[in-house]
């Protein structure tokens, strides 16, 4: 039996070894290069100090390696991290507080970022191997020899995957390697069950969120994947066209994009057999238009980083089909329960509330992290009776349907990206001008949800949105992250016992709305 997440992708490489598993634009490697790649990482990251239980992080865009270190990692006991490569200096440092990793392997575009926070102690101390011409990755994998690949329990921790918290600092989920491998085997039994060794996976978002779990179930089925290193329309278009592609995962927002592209109906994308999505629904508007395009191809899944990932519900094809032609309003919605979990609708108390009626999501599973890293309180909050608390307000159709109506958190989710209005408020707050300040999500056509600052100004004072957005990036804050819009108020509304009266900001500009979210 498979207990390691190694073991899983060995299990591939005997059977498919010649064939071509991953494409980027440096080139391609077949499962024996990719299997002996990893092996010499596993190797030179022993060299380099890295003991069982050790952290190895990884920071680059979507390329081949992504894939070698996730193996290595595994194959010595180590435990993966990742940094996510559109957030900013502000969110590396956290992250790498927290992991306090060993080595941090960083592509071109990032090693000289990372080694500067190392160097300044801004980040803990830790062995910055970087690829490209100017790292030592190459050099570090030709010179090792192939490493025998440890024994381990299956309960041994694999990965931390970083996720945003209610204080607006990211938390690291702990999945250990029988999680890992329950999210493989309900990947492959619910949404790649029509893949096989005809089919392409185009990665277009960050390998180090959803797009990357789908790489190594890809290479099970005896699938290429392909890399985009940034996105571009044409360039996926292009890309779909020449290699053929099958599945890929976007964001709605670039779904949106691309359905509206001028070019768009006169490319041939007949290849393509499903495109999976998630972070929020379509509208049905965009969704017409988008089948126009792509075809009836498109899966919702809903998850978390916390619970599963990959999906606890899910609506298929087909039901996107009947839904425009029968239930428009079931668009809304993100799908069914997927038979590896157990979803429940759920009162404060935990019990789960009549069919109509209003609950909080929570999810139970094999697939399910086990605890936050090193956040004691947060995992007694979240992780309940062996349930995880998704923080999501929904409602549960007759049908089983579920649609997500509201947060019970103040997360923003702009273009399917976590944005914590804490985190921006802890930046905005410090700008000179600045007596309070209040973020808050309102709705946005293109990315569902955008960051709106709400302040108040010290005696004689003045902003612009676009100083609030310089000060922003100039704090280090990810882009996807700064206001797009900016309120002046008076004075910040609060309640009676003098908080904050955030959803007294927001609401105003979710009336009419069918749901309070994007």
């Amino acid at each position: 039996m498979t207990h390691l997440v190694h073991e899983f992708v060995e299990s591939a490489v005997r059977r498919f070894g010649d064939a071509t598993a991953l494409t980027d634009a440096r080139g391609s490697l077949t499962y024996d290069e990719l299997w002996d790649r990893s092996r010499r990482l596993a190797t030179a990251l022993k060299d380099l100090g890295v003991e069982p239980r050790d952290r190895v992080v990884a920071l680059m865009n979507n390329r081949n390696e992504w894939v070698e270190v996730d193996n290595a990692v595994s194959m010595i006991g180590a435990v993966r991290s990742r940094l996510n490569n559109r957030d900013g200096a502000r969110e590396f440092a956290f992250v790498l507080n927290d992991t306090t990793p060993k080595v941090v392997v960083t592509g071109p575009e990032f090693t000289s970022l990372i080694q500067g926070l190392v160097d300044s102690g801004k980040a803990p101390a830790s062995r910055v191997v970087g690829l490209g011409d100017s790292g030592d990755y190459d050099q570090l994998v030709a010179g090792a020899a192939p490493a025998e690949p440890i024994s381990a329990s299956s309960d041994s921790p694999y990965l931390i995957f970083h996720t945003s918290g209610t204080t607006g600092h990211y938390k690291g989920a702990l999945y250990l390697h029988r999680n890992w491998l329950a999210t493989y085997r309900n990947i492959l039994a619910t949404i790649m069950g029509d893949m096989g060794t005809d089919c392409a996976l185009l990665h277009v978002g960050p390998l180090s969120h959803q797009s990357g779990i789908l790489t190594s179930p890809a290479l099970y089925r005896g699938a290429r994947s392909v890399m985009l290193e940034h996105f571009d329309p044409v360039a996926f278009f292009d890309i779909v066209e020449r290699e053929q592609i099958t599945h890929t995962i976007l964001a709605p927002a670039i779904i949106n994009a691309l359905a509206n592209q001028p070019d768009a109906t006169t490319r041939d994308l007949s290849s393509l057999r499903c495109i999976y999505y998630s972070g929020s629904p379509i509208a049905p508007v965009v969704l017409r238009k988008a089948i126009e395009v792509f075809g009836p191809v498109f899966l919702q899944g809903y998850g978390s980083t916390e619970g599963g990932t990959i999906y606890n519900t899910i609506m298929f094809p087909d039901e996107h089909v009947a839904a425009l032609a029968h239930h428009p309003d079931r668009l809304a919605s993100c799908g069914r329960p997927s038979p590896f979990f157990d979803v429940c609708v759920a009162d404060e108390q935990g019990n789960e509330v009549p069919v109509g009626q209003m609950g909080e999501l929570r999810v139970r599973g094999d697939a399910v992290s086990v605890e936050y890293w090193n956040q004691k309180e947060a995992t007694a909050q979240m992780y309940v009776d062996g349930w995880f608390r998704m923080g999501d307000l929904a409602v549960r159709d007759e049908d089983d349907f579920i649609t997500i109506v509201d947060r019970k958190n103040d997360m923003i989710i702009s273009g399917g990206l976590n944005v914590y209005p804490r985190e921006v408020e802890d930046v905005i707050s410090a700008h000179p001008s600045v007596n309070e300040v209040v973020v808050i999500g309102v709705p946005h056509e293109k990315w569902g949800e955008a960051v709106k600052a709400c302040v108040s100004l010290r005696e004689r004072a003045s902003l612009t949105l676009e100083e609030v957005q310089a000060h922003c990036i100039e704090s280090g804050l990810a882009n996807y992250k700064k206001p797009l819009s900016l309120d002046v108020l008076d004075e910040v509304p609060k309640t009676a016992v003098g908080k904050v009266f955030r959803r007294a900001l927001r609401e105003p500009y979710w009336v009419g709305k069918e749901r309070s979210v994007g």
